[in-house]
């Protein structure tokens, strides 16, 4: 019987040569996966030359013991190639104690095979190296049928997001197999469309699993930056918290300003990152205070000259404080110029209109419409006419006039004055 060597070889072939451009290429592949599939490879490329070995040497009718040798090991490799298989599927699966069991077929599979050697039970060649299977012939195939539907039974219970299109090329798989182990038995036609489409399958298979593994790294990364964020989030409110807590009259104010700096910059038509950013410094700008002497926070009555310049010192202490952060390398803005005034008459620089950072202006108007709205160890909370009235005469002087009115805009829709109230959160 003639072979045809060059179909035998160009599937499997050109699938190893696919995949190994595609390892190549997806370096974010854990280190654990890629030897899983460069084991694969391997072995899918013993089989293919054990293969080729045994037709040769079945065609120059060789010796018994390398024809059984050829022979043994083929039926050895195949069910450890789908092993392998299965530990992918079930990567991260908490059933990891089932490959410690399904290592025992294979055990049994290599036994009865290599027992060629010495008993005809399994196989046996006669005198014109001709294959003959005897009366455990069938283990081999017996052994693939319990991974193939191990690999069916597992991927359809797995407990990690069960895929549909994953389980219909399992069950792919599975049939071009037993089609192919019924083909071989029955017809002698050995595997020659087994291992050409078998190893496509698998390959395209194990093209799934990486784009799936993908996909779980993706998760991870974006659960991992949500924690980060959170974590980031935590920690501000912390330092923020501590700086309020100076004064019992401040308290909360540092979170207020933040929510109404992130209002002010989503009505601007800023971006998520942006207003992810301004919250941040928005809860920060008073950073500065905690350099501040706690006689001169509590102090209830007029601060003297000397005292407002150390209390004028706080934006200049806050960008010390952030401006190592390199994460975030422009957190200090608001810090260090939340105190200018839009016609320059500020501090600590005296920056003015655009000169100031848009971060910072837009904390300006929101600390400054807390300050009206909370109450103080000189005066109660202002009624709602007179904070709208103090930030109109703040357009242009010290607030910047786009801002403050957006700013404006939110106290006419804020009807029952409870704005305040839902950002203290």
């Amino acid at each position: 019987m003639e072979y045809d060597y060059f179909t035998i070889n160009f599937f499997p072939l050109t699938g190893i040569a696919f995949l190994m451009i595609f390892l190549w290429r997806n370096s974010y592949l854990e280190k654990q996966i890629r030897r899983l599939f460069y084991s694969i490879i391997s072995l899918i490329l013993a089989e293919l030359l054990i293969y080729n070995l045994e037709l040769y040497l079945s065609a120059i009718h060789s010796s018994r013991f390398m024809l059984t040798l050829a022979t043994a090991l083929g039926y050895t490799i195949r069910p450890l190639i789908l092993y392998l298989l299965i530990s992918l599927i079930i990567r991260n699966d908490e059933r990891q104690n089932i490959k410690k069991v399904l290592l025992i077929p294979f055990v049994v599979n290599m036994a009865f095979s290599f027992s060629a050697f010495f008993t005809d039970l399994t196989f046996y060649y006669d005198i014109f190296s001709v294959f003959h299977r005897g009366p455990l012939g069938w283990t081999p195939h017996i052994v693939t049928i319990i991974y193939l539907l191990s690999m069916v039974t597992l991927s359809f219970a797995h407990t990690n997001k069960p895929n549909k299109f994953e389980q219909i090329i399992i069950i792919e798989i599975t049939l071009i197999l037993i089609v192919g182990t019924l083909a071989e038995s029955f017809f002698s036609s050995y595997i020659v469309l087994r291992t050409a489409i078998t190893a496509s399958l698998i390959f395209y298979y194990m093209f799934f699993q990486s784009q799936i593994y993908k996909d779980e790294i993706i998760e991870k990364h974006i659960e991992q930056t949500k924690m980060i964020e959170r974590f980031t989030l935590q920690m501000v409110t912390a330092l923020a918290g501590t700086v309020d807590a100076k004064d019992s009259y401040t308290n909360g104010h540092s979170l207020r300003v933040a929510g109404y700096s992130k209002e002010i910059a989503k009505r601007l038509g800023k971006d998520e990152n942006f207003q992810r950013r301004i919250y941040y410094m928005g809860m920060l700008h008073d950073i500065g205070k905690i350099g501040i002497p706690d006689e001169i926070i509590h102090k209830t009555g007029k601060l003297t000259e000397e005292e407002f310049e150390i209390v004028k010192s706080h934006p200049i202490i806050g960008e010390e404080v952030l401006k190592n952060i390199t994460e975030m390398p422009n957190l200090y803005y608001a810090a260090r110029w939340h105190h200018e005034r839009y016609d320059g008459k500020g501090y600590p620089d005296g920056l003015k209109g655009e000169e100031i950072p848009l971060e910072a202006r837009i904390v300006a108007v929101a600390d400054i419409y807390d300050a009206m709205t909370s109450k103080r160890s000189y005066r109660d909370v202002l009624p709602q006419s007179s904070v709208r009235s103090e930030a109109v005469k703040a357009k242009g002087t010290q607030l910047d006039p786009e801002l403050a009115d957006i700013m404006i805009e939110m106290i006419d829709e804020d009807k029952e004055y409870k704005m305040r109230e839902h950002y203290d959160k």
